[in-house]
């Protein structure tokens, strides 16, 4: 685990930690780094799920804390908290933040870590921003989470240029302001909508195989500006709903986290959980429970528990005072015990996801055609379309017999966007939607 701190003039510092107030593990000698009296150390070789104790001594100043260290990398089980959009009020943020120290002090598990979808204070670009919303000691319930949980941040618009977020969190980026990173059985992508993540983008390529990759059960994404939100404050991030909504159906994320909307809202998107946590302690907004796919909504300040247990995950948004404005579950299967879907067997029509998807130049299309309960072969037809209905081509016309089947769509000359293919066997007819990214 990283601990920075910082002076206010050059200083040595002595930083020490153990396995209780005795701190007898180790100990050792800080020296400043940058040029703003920085001091940073990072504890290692630490027993998993275990709780360590710290103090840093600066001459006769002594400052404590503690944290747990994270969980094995099999672990079944892990809870976090979510919030953000902190900026402007930070004497409502301290009562926000007094609710999620009152959350670990009765239940250990939470205190793990915090992910925040940005906007942690109102001029990013301001020392005296940080220093008075963010950093302020006379606001014990913030400097109290600060100290005693581990603080993962995206960027929110009102971090401007990103050089003192970047400053104040040195977190490995890939490259800008994002990247990923495990926690038990989590995996969680950060990402940087202040930095292109449009097709072909680095970061966009990056995010696609990040996810493709990691072999966890549950993988979250956060960031600041949500797809799908009530309105009242910001419209909806088109970018988002085209290009990382199908990476999340594609990949099975559970929940993506966003803020810029200062309230609680939850959408619900092709079975992805779209939460705008965006209530810990900028002025509310008013959101609007009529717009799409919204679920849920609440004018609250607020912060949400994510508790996950192997196969089940609880989710609830709590305001300060405990009330629950908002909760659900979500279940899975094993990555691998997932059953293949039935083939041929069954008499059911299949069209199965476009993959890769998104894709460039090249995606695959499959299908099933079932046993019949006549010997007769089924007209199939499979059409690409446009966002406008225009059809663009015609992959398969031609009776087929039961099997499994797959043609490979080349774009050649299309643009990038969004494009729907449809499968039409009999009386079946289905429609999935791919997006090009160039």
């Amino acid at each position: 685990i990283q601990v920075l701190w910082q002076l206010y003039s050059t200083d040595t510092c002595l930083i020490e930690w153990g396995a209780d107030t005795s701190y007898s593990i180790g100990s050792t000698q800080t020296f400043e780094y940058g040029g703003d009296h920085q001091h940073s150390y990072t504890i290692t070789n630490l027993m998993p799920s275990s709780k360590y104790f710290y103090r840093v001594t600066i001459n006769q100043e002594v400052h404590t804390g503690t944290f747990y260290s994270a969980p094995s990398t099999n672990a079944a089980a892990t809870n976090f908290f979510a919030y953000g959009d902190t900026r402007s009020y930070p004497g409502i943020h301290d009562q926000v933040a007094a609710g999620m120290v009152a959350t670990y002090s009765a239940n250990a598990d939470f205190q793990s870590f915090i992910i925040s979808v940005g906007d942690l204070v109102n001029h990013g670009d301001n020392e005296s921003d940080w220093d008075n919303q963010f950093f302020d000691p006379s606001y014990e319930n913030i400097q109290e989470i600060l100290a005693n949980l581990p603080y993962q941040a995206c960027m929110g618009n009102h971090e401007e240029s990103g050089v003192l977020f970047k400053k104040y969190f040195p977190y490995p980026y890939v490259d800008r302001r994002y990247w990923s990173f495990d926690y038990g059985p989590a995996h969680f992508v950060v990402v940087d909508q202040y930095t292109s993540y449009g097709p072909g983008s680095a970061q966009l390529n990056w995010i696609e195989n990040d996810l493709a990759t990691t072999t966890k059960l549950w993988k979250f994404i956060y960031l600041h500006e949500p797809g799908w939100s009530a309105g009242g404050g910001h419209s909806n991030n088109t970018s988002v709903q085209n290009y990382i909504q199908p990476l999340c159906e594609q990949y099975d994320v559970s929940i993506l986290f966003a803020g810029h909307n200062h309230y609680y809202a939850r959408a619900v998107v092709n079975d992805i959980q779209h939460v705008t946590t965006g209530g810990g302690g900028a002025p509310l907004h008013t959101p609007n429970a009529g717009y799409p796919y919204v679920v849920s909504t609440a004018k609250e300040h607020h912060f949400c528990t994510i508790e996950i247990d192997s196969e089940i995950l609880t989710f609830n948004a709590v305001t300060p005072t405990g009330e629950v404005i908002d909760s659900f579950n979500i279940e899975k299967q094993p990555v691998d015990t997932k059953p293949e879907p039935v083939r041929i067997a069954s008499r059911e029509y299949i069209l199965y996801n476009a993959y890769p998807n998104p894709f460039n130049p090249v995606t695959k299309i499959k299908y099933q055609v079932p046993d019949q309960i006549s010997n007769d072969n089924v007209l199939v037809t499979l059409v690409i379309y446009d966002v406008l209905g225009n059809e663009i081509t015609e992959l398969v016309h031609e009776e087929k017999s039961a099997g499994v089947y797959e043609i490979d769509f080349d774009v050649n000359d299309l643009p990038s966007g969004v494009y729907f293919y449809r499968f039409k066997a009999g009386d079946f007819i289905q429609t999935k939607k791919m997006v090009l990214l160039r």
